[in-house]
């Protein structure tokens, strides 16, 4: 369905209000390109890392909605969220990793059972799945020790016993490489051929180019409610997209925005903006200005600076040029 007549969306609950929806940037691309050409390679693990709030976690869940159009629809694909525990415990890591890989039993049993009932429901998938591999993506996974790279290589070796091969991604921050400089000196080689061999440095925005890809998911990709033929930027500015005008048409707008607020507070570092302030300056634009708001034609530069201010980016930029 495409019709002329805006769609009826409850208050509150359209995706630009929520904030839950999943637009591919550049990075993403990149990112996806190189996991992609890891488990077309069975290759055990890999690392992406980078700085907080970049995107990473977003960037996951696209790559799971995705990975199976390459791999096939049934792919065995889970994500991992590491807790933060003062003391690794291998009840735990198995009860966490068995409630995100969605098991119905996480949480009976001592902790060998269930090792071995994650073993099974691993092994159960890649056969049902007939793809004889499993991807596990494990978030901020700067948070594991080394015991827990221990439980994870058991695992791995017994699937691998089995005819399976495992796909560990490890996700999280700048910390996971010097994790890996410890585990050299330490000669933990067994740990850094599984899990750690390879590596990608995930990366906000950085030029207008960057930026104009991520706005142009606003005009094209988007759409709510489904089957509707509403962008988010026909949604909330319809006159102004029926008169032409596209949100990726003020990247240099507001990357100019960006680029003078940083001198005028003093901020030296080059320019990587994160996903999350990225989104919460469109989003505000966009309720904030749009047809639900103030209702103004069509945004310009003092409307992305407000929102800019609002996301919180140069106080968040302030204190990483300060660390």
């Amino acid at each position: 369905m495409n019709t002329d007549e805006r769609p009826f969306v409850p208050k509150g609950s359209h995706p630009i209000e929520t904030g839950r929806y999943l637009l591919p940037t550049n990075e993403i691309v990149r990112m996806h390109d190189t996991v992609t050409q890891w488990i077309d390679n069975r290759t055990p693990g890999g690392m992406i890392y980078g700085r907080p709030r970049i995107g990473k976690s977003r960037a996951i869940n696209y790559l799971m909605l995705d990975l199976p159009s390459e791999f096939g629809e049934n792919l065995p694909i889970y994500k991992m969220s590491c807790r933060k525990y003062k003391q690794p415990s291998e009840n735990s890591f198995f009860e966490d990793l068995l409630n995100d890989v969605g098991h119905a039993l996480p949480y009976s049993g001592k902790a060998n059972l269930k090792r071995d009932r994650l073993f099974n429901f691993f092994l159960e998938r890649a056969e049902r799945a007939a793809q004889k591999r499993i991807i596990l993506f494990i978030d901020d996974a700067q948070r594991l020790h080394e015991i827990h790279y221990d439980w994870l290589m058991d695992i791995y070796n017994e699937l691998d016993n089995d005819g399976v091969s495992m796909t560990v991604i490890l996700v999280g921050q700048e910390q996971l490489i010097h994790q890996r400089s410890s585990f050299i000196q330490s000669k933990n080689a067994q740990i850094i051929g599984r899990f750690m061999v390879h590596e990608y440095k995930f990366i906000g925005i950085k030029n207008i180019s960057d930026m104009a890809t991520c706005l142009s998911g606003y005009d094209n990709i988007s759409e709510y409610p489904e089957g509707s033929g509403w962008s988010f930027t026909r949604y909330f500015f319809p006159e102004a997209f029926k008169q032409g005008q596209r949100i990726e048409s003020c990247a240099e707008d507001l990357f100019s925005v960006i680029t003078n607020l940083k001198a005028e507070a003093g901020l030296t570092k080059s320019t990587e903006i994160p996903m999350q302030y990225f989104t919460l300056t469109v989003e505000y634009a966009m309720r904030r200005f749009g047809v639900n708001g103030e209702d103004v034609e069509w945004l310009n530069r003092a409307h992305w600076k407000q929102a800019l201010i609002n996301s919180g980016y140069i106080k968040a930029e302030a204190y990483q040029d300060v660390v």
